[in-house]
């Protein structure tokens, strides 16, 4: 009787087991599909943002909006670079297999 039970919990976290890494795949082809258009089109508007605020501040007669200008350019070189170090960090993580190598690959059925 009492084989039977581990033999059902083992085929019970082995069913997780196969759940858990087909979400995990399913998840990482959508964001390696998505992640980089979107990420993409951010740059992209940012680029263009940063060229109308470039040229409003070559434009620009007044210290003021010199100043506005200058801020929100240095805001959207921010942005771009905050946006960068994302899409790098977001690669890395899911696909060096870094989650993989923390919890191991048998992590679940090691207990029993």
């Amino acid at each position: 009787m009492m084989n039977f039970l581990l033999a059902s919990v083992n085929d019970a976290n082995t069913t997780i087991d196969n759940v858990a890494s087909e979400s995990y795949n399913a998840f990482i082809g959508i964001v390696n599909i998505i992640l980089p258009i979107v990420i993409g089109v951010v740059l992209v508007l940012g680029m263009f943002y940063g060229i109308q605020l470039a040229i409003k501040y070559a434009k620009a007669e007044e210290d003021e909006e010199k100043k506005k200008a200058k801020g929100s350019l240095i805001n959207v070189i921010v942005g771009c670079l905050i946006a960068i170090v994302f899409i790098v960090i977001v690669q890395l993580v899911l696909n060096g297999s870094y989650i993989e190598k923390l919890f191991g690959s048998n992590s679940i059925t090691s207990g029993l």
